[in-house]
């Protein structure tokens, strides 16, 4: 189920990032032949924080995310896992934050317009709290993994 649901997160951030691009490129010809399409600028970024939430996610899983680790390669294997623990953990309390906050966000913006089109701005800023709920859930399964001693991606 797990692998399923990876395989549907990543398809759906290609698809996003292909409509995206096709939107930009719309709008550039637009602009250049005197017909500007106002509104898929405007939807193309909606979309592209939508590929960053499900990208951010797919590194954390993949541990792809840029870190400084000279000191904790030292560490022998077991001690590094319980300090990753400790590391994911303080993460985890950042994103319960960010969740809390980003979704009372999302509820202040439900009536607010997006640009000029009659999509709600709302769905701009949930993206923030359900990237953080998406990341939460990788650290957590990644935090289990270390508990148990295991160092296999879930990924692959």
């Amino acid at each position: 189920m797990v692998r399923f649901l990876i395989k549907c997160e990543e398809a759906t951030s290609r698809v996003l990032l292909g409509i995206c691009t096709v939107l930009v490129v719309v709008a550039s010809l637009g602009r250049w032949s005197g017909y500007p399409i106002i509104w898929s600028v405007d939807i193309a970024q909606l979309l592209f924080m939508w590929v960053c939430a499900l990208g951010a996610n797919q590194a954390m899983r993949r541990d792809q995310h840029v870190s400084v680790d000279l000191l904790l390669l030292k560490l022998p294997a077991r001690a590094r896992d319980w300090v990753m623990v400790f590391h994911f953990v303080l993460i985890e309390a950042f994103l319960a934050a960010i969740s809390w906050y980003g979704m009372q966000l999302t509820l202040l913006n439900v009536e607010r317009q997006f640009s000029d089109t009659p999509i709600s701005y709302s769905w701009v800023t949930v993206a923030v709290p359900a990237m953080s709920a998406l990341l939460f859930c990788t650290i957590l399964f990644r935090i289990v993994r270390l508990v148990r001693g295991e160092r296999a991606n879930p990924a692959g």
